[in-house]
């Protein structure tokens, strides 16, 4: 089950899969998926290798299962969520693959150091 808050500005927030709970600026908090849920919605990802000497970087590629697509569409299908928190690769991997939301968003850090993110101001 998808944790979704209403924050006092009234928007309705769902958490996706993050197993971490998010702090807003108004006070509200929304509370972390089970770990269950944050693994069964990870993404496929395939790497590359890069040899960089004494290093070696990595070039990540992130596709959706159905896993993923499934518990997206049943959450833009709940008229009680506003917006959807995921996480920027999953949005990538959205778009990537053409399946566009009218939900989904990633948080906008207010504060760093205090580790708050906005309540009115999300990225797409």
């Amino acid at each position: 089950m998808s944790p979704v808050v209403e924050l006092k500005n009234g928007i309705r927030i769902a958490n996706f899969s993050s197993p971490h709970p998010f702090k807003f600026d108004d006070g509200t908090i929304l509370p972390a998926c089970s770990p269950e849920r944050a693994k069964a919605l990870m993404l496929e990802s395939t790497e590359r290798e890069i040899p960089r000497g004494r290093w070696t970087d990595i070039e990540l590629e992130f596709s959706l299962s159905d896993s993923v697509r499934q518990a997206v569409r049943e959450l833009e299908l709940r008229t009680d969520i506003d917006i959807i928190l995921v996480p920027f690769p999953v949005l990538e991997a959205l778009e990537k693959a053409e399946c566009y939301t009218q939900k989904c968003r990633v948080v906008r850090v207010a504060d760093r150091v205090n580790k708050t993110i906005y309540s009115d101001k999300f990225c797409c």
